[in-house]
């Protein structure tokens, strides 16, 4: 069988020297080369041709998503994860649209670590499970946001709900046609519709008032 062929990138001597250690002790897998920061990454990699990269973010000069990004543009097969101590939401985001395959958490076991490599050898996009947690939870969010209506513009969609017309609404909160129609133009921008039963239905659906 094939060995893979992984690379690391990594500023502290000590986890470099770590992961050569479980790598090259486990079978069907080689260490074919390390580097300390971004710029003698982007240079010598194609030297390496690694089948993955663990790729750390906080390193020095270039980041370690601005490798990411460099690696990328050079070698587009490439499958990258990222192994840091970072789990805030923008770096994992930044480093899976910079190209990145899979995000670890540097607590990673050794076993969960090799696994991940495989797996991203074999086409899987591996991950903690605390970061996938907070990628689902994202993606969740994204696809049924919950539209920040102030208590006004939700009171005006909710008589519109009703069926009332501008001039009703107006007089059961007591404010102009006018500033009806001005909250009306504020709530389709907020829930992107273009039309009064556009905004009725969207608000049914999405239980929004």
């Amino acid at each position: 069988m094939k060995e893979i062929k992984v690379a690391i990138v990594d500023d502290k001597r000590d986890i470099r020297e770590g992961l050569e250690i479980i790598i090259n002790n486990a079978e069907g897998f080689t260490c074919v080369g390390t580097f300390s920061d971004g710029e003698s990454a982007v240079g010598g990699m194609h030297i390496l041709n690694p089948d993955v990269v663990l790729m750390d973010i906080a390193l020095p000069g270039i980041s370690g998503i601005d490798c990411v990004k460099s690696l990328k543009e050079k070698m587009p097969d490439l499958d990258i994860i990222m192994l840091t101590v970072h789990d805030d939401n923008e770096y994992i985001f930044e480093s899976l649209r910079a190209g990145a395959m899979g995000y670890l958490t540097k607590n990673v076991f050794p076993s969960k670590l090799l696994n991940s490599i495989k797996d991203v050898y074999n086409g899987g996009s591996p991950m903690s499970s605390s970061i996938a947690r907070k990628v689902v939870s994202s993606f969740n969010h994204f696809r049924n946001p919950t539209p920040e209506l102030t208590k006004r513009e939700r009171e005006v969609l909710d008589l519109l709900c009703q069926g009332k017309s501008y001039k009703n609404i107006a007089s059961s909160l007591f404010i102009s046609p006018d500033t009806v129609r001005y909250h009306l133009k504020n709530i389709y921008k907020k829930l992107q519709v273009n039309s009064k039963y556009e905004a009725v239905i969207k608000a049914l659906k999405d239980r929004i008032v």
